[in-house]
């Protein structure tokens, strides 16, 4: 596992390879870039692993960012964990900014920072600007186009995090930039990242050779499964409605490039046999953020739900009997009926619908021990499998495609030894919601699915709902840290949040 020790010293290394000088003033190093930095592949490797590393350390070390999405306006009630879980499930941000988890524990204030994301951003622009300068015989033409693919990948799937966080943000494609530029609006960033990454997805490798690799290296895959997921949320903000369908068709047509490959699948729940695919590098994983508490790779302990949401023996020692929040037993019925089979019911749950602490949320089962401490050893899930043909079941539903919707969303439903969904029309769409609900649970899209669909705002589908009114003022980003506005006059911030 060198390898992966290598990616964590390469996070260290590159904060001299590309650093953010007042706004995005990007400070080059000459020896460290193009013809002085790369002479071998060895020399590209350390810098594009650097790109992962930059990556994994905003998405999963010393912040909760990647929890975020399942704790914002979600039915969770605290036994234990202190206020901050009513602030985010009202999302009463502003009160939050108050609460000691703003800048200890899940720290959220780092949410409203995009300087890490943009530092993968630029070092994606310098590894796609300067690996055409790489000496001639070094790298083969299929490798230089695999390395410009991956830079794309990065850079997009950054931009694509920060649009579900702030909206509209800066956007730019240049190595070594120096513009203070100002915010873009979301949908032409998310029109332009689409442009980008499906003009060089099949200069991507469908899996690797390399079992290591699979999952935390970008496949074509990934970039299929990021092409899916951007073009939904462009279909949800365009306000010009005759492209929405030009997005729906792009999405089914990109369930149907996914179902060409066999090397993804859905892989079995049964007999506990799902938490191979949370501990990672598997078939059904399309792009994850690894950790190995082995070889001392560990993320923080706030990258998992299962902080939260469980107690021994999946967390803390003999003494820890009582999860910090559960789910309303409500909410669960309505997710989980008690009369429809459903294999996830008892795979992932204990004390489903009791109502407090005694509840347990399984899903992310793989654990260590550190002492006398049990803590989580999964990787964090970006897309799977499960997730892309979810999509494609949505899209194919908003262009009356309901047999195609239908197939899509019972692969997911039969994996899970769930119910066969028979609806139409709105029902059929309201089915394939909720089943992104129970499949995705914890894996940070509930918010984010609610905010692109609009969903936030109805009751039906939101516990603490966001009046239109005020979604369309702001109220589903995040406030911008006012650092931003340093030595750069065209910058704003979200004005709901001011």
């Amino acid at each position: 596992m060198k390898k992966y020790t290598y990616i964590l010293i390469l996070a260290v290394v590159a904060t001299t390879i590309v650093s953010c000088k007042k706004f995005l003033n990007i400070v080059p190093v000459d020896n460290l870039s193009g013809n002085n930095f790369w002479q071998t592949k060895t020399d590209v490797e350390g810098f594009t692993n650097g790109l992962y590393a930059r990556f994994r350390g905003k998405v999963g070390q010393g912040s909760g960012f990647s929890q975020v999405a399942d704790l914002r306006s979600a039915p969770l009630i605290s036994s234990g964990a202190g206020n901050y879980i009513n602030l985010m499930s009202t999302n009463n941000l502003r009160s939050l900014s108050a609460d000691g988890q703003w800048t200890g524990g899940y720290n959220f204030r780092t949410n409203t920072r995009w300087k890490e994301f943009f530092d993968v951003v630029a070092a994606a622009n310098i590894l796609y600007a300067k690996i055409d300068e790489v000496p001639a015989g070094v790298l083969s033409d299929t490798e230089r186009k695999q390395y410009k693919a991956e830079a794309v990948f990065m850079r997009n799937l950054s931009y694509f995090m920060m649009v579900r966080l702030f909206g509209d943000v800066p956007y730019y494609t240049s190595a070594f930039s120096e513009e203070r530029l100002p915010r873009t609006p979301m949908v032409t960033v998310l029109r332009n990242c689409i442009a980008d990454m499906d003009a060089v997805k099949g200069d991507l490798p469908w899996t690797y050779s390399d079992p290591s690799l699979i999952g935390v290296r970008a496949m074509r895959g990934s970039a299929i499964a990021l092409l899916m997921h951007m073009n939904m949320w462009a279909a949800g903000f365009d306000q010009a409605e005759a492209n929405r369908n030009n997005y729906y068709d792009a999405v089914i047509s990109l369930g149907k490039e996914l179902e060409t490959s066999t090397d993804y699948r859905l892989l079995p729940y049964d007999n506990e046999q799902y938490k191979v695919i949370f501990k990672g590098r598997t078939k059904e994983s399309l792009f994850e953020v690894f950790q190995n508490a082995n070889n001392g790779e560990k993320l923080s302990q706030y990258s998992n739900v299962g902080f939260l949401l469980s107690h021994y023996p999946l967390k803390g020692s003999v003494n820890t009997t009582n999860s910090l929040a559960y789910y309303e037993k409500e909410w669960m019925d309505k997710i989980y009926s008690e009369g429809a089979p459903d294999g996830r019911k008892d795979a992932w749950f204990e004390n489903r619908t009791v109502n407090n602490g005694t509840f347990q949320f399984k899903k992310f089962a793989n654990v260590y021990a550190e002492g006398l401490n049990i803590l989580n050893d999964d990787n964090v899930i970006i897309f799977r499998l499960s997730d892309a043909y979810l999509l494609a079941a949505e899209a194919n539903a908003n262009r009356d495609s309901e047999g195609e919707a239908k197939r899509y969303l019972n692969m997911v439903r039969d994996r899970a030894n769930a119910t066969v969904i028979t609806s139409t029309g709105a029902n059929l769409k309201d089915d394939i919601y909720y089943e992104r609900v129970r499949e995705l649970m914890g894996e940070g899209h509930y918010f984010y699915d609610l905010v692109r669909t609009k969903k936030i705002t109805e009751s039906k589908y939101a516990k603490n709902p966001i009046s239109v009114t005020d979604f369309n003022a702001g109220a589903w980003t995040w406030p911008i840290d006012p650092v931003a506005l340093v030595n750069n006059p065209n910058m704003t911030l979200n004005n709901y949040w001011r």
